[in-house]
């Protein structure tokens, strides 16, 4: 058999009530194209001693990560990537038969896209889906439920922005396959955002390429209690969101020239992060336990906005009319007018039927 061109990096710790049924559907593909880089986090629950059944198998490569997180045992998969293609494939998640002659498909199509997405569905602890993706857009990334209704190409530089107004708009990064090139450009994953370096690393992809959405269901993303998005404390993660949004917009300040975008104001598209992360930080102060706690969010919520609950009480008052709380799909469509974003998308041909 030739080398094979795509490789899932399945990273580790403490899933094995899921993992057999991740490891089977990656088994089930209509392909024999593809290599697995297992890489687990030194897991307790019997994980590691059930992987090593597929330890002769040579189109698996099972390693131990760095003990240094969740996102260092990311970038040791990465390290170790050298085919054309690779895909995340979270040990708790599943995918779908033609994921990989898809997607590779796809993307031959289009050599100068080094990003597909895709469609997934929501399951629970036993494997029942719960939430379409049609479901999920509409609820999550509404600006996106007509166009997803056909192959498109979407403006890389749109979808940047648009994580301004949506946060996470491929919800799960089960969604995307990647071309090897990328890497170059994009790095490893960020190690300092906790539970959402993906999402840094998601955002910033669209700064080196566009992105091709294939209209097909191929992986689900698997919810339950004791996911690490959510044991997320709700200040942590608008903490995290700021971080991240920050870090990205000094990135795109850097090329703002380059990619034609009308001049951008920082407060513009980060007041809605400062909005959330005031109300994290003011909704503790009346929800604490103790006197010392309400104290300290109390003086953390005045030295980081003084005027937050002036600004809520006079826009109360006024009915809501004082200052303006768009919904995410109309601060979307504020983005894409304000800076002459790449919208709709342009549909495409790829071969693939929905």
């Amino acid at each position: 058999m030739s080398s094979p061109r795509f490789t899932f990096c399945i990273p580790n710790l403490n899933k094995i009530q899921y993992l057999p049924a991740c490891i089977e559907s990656m088994l089930a593909q209509d392909c024999e194209d593809w290599k697995c880089i297992f890489v687990d986090g030194y897991s307790t629950d019997g994980s590691w001693e059930y992987m090593q059944q597929f330890a002769s198998d040579p189109r698996f490569s099972i390693r131990r990560g760095i003990k240094q997180g969740m996102y260092a045992d990311w970038n040791e998969c990465l390290k170790h990537v050298d085919t054309e293609y690779f895909y995340f494939l979270t040990s708790d998640d599943t995918c779908f038969p033609e994921l990989v002659s898809t997607t590779v498909n796809a993307l031959d199509a289009y050599p100068d896209v080094d990003v597909c997405h895709f469609q997934f569905c929501l399951i629970n602890e036993a494997g029942r889906v719960v939430q379409s993706f049609e479901s999920i857009t509409q609820q999550q990334c509404a600006l996106y439920c007509e166009v997803n209704q056909y192959p498109h190409l979407r403006s890389g530089i749109c979808e940047f922005m648009m994580h301004f107004a949506y946060r996470a708009i491929y919800t799960t990064i089960t969604s995307l396959v990647f071309r090897r090139k990328l890497l170059k450009n994009l790095q490893g994953f960020n190690t300092t955002y906790g539970s959402i370096g993906d999402y840094d690393w998601t955002m910033r992809m669209g700064l080196f390429t566009d992105v091709l959405y294939i209209p097909k269901l191929l992986a689900t993303w698997r919810t339950y209690n004791e996911q690490a998005t959510k044991l997320t404390t709700r200040l942590k993660r608008a903490e995290q969101l700021l971080d991240v949004a920050e870090g990205n917009l000094a990135l795109i300040l850097q090329v703002n020239q380059s990619k034609n975008l009308k001049e951008i104001t920082s407060q513009y598209l980060l007041s809605d992060f400062f909005d959330d992360h005031a109300s994290a930080l003011y909704e503790l102060v009346f929800s604490s336990q103790s006197i010392d706690e309400q104290a300290k969010y109390l003086s953390r919520s005045f030295s980081n906005y003084p005027f937050y609950p002036i600004k809520k009480v006079l826009n109360r008052l006024s009915g809501n009319n004082l200052y303006a709380y768009p919904n995410r799909l109309a601060l979307a469509e504020r983005f894409i007018k304000t800076y002459g974003l790449q919208w709709p998308s342009a549909q495409v041909s790829i071969g693939v039927v929905s």
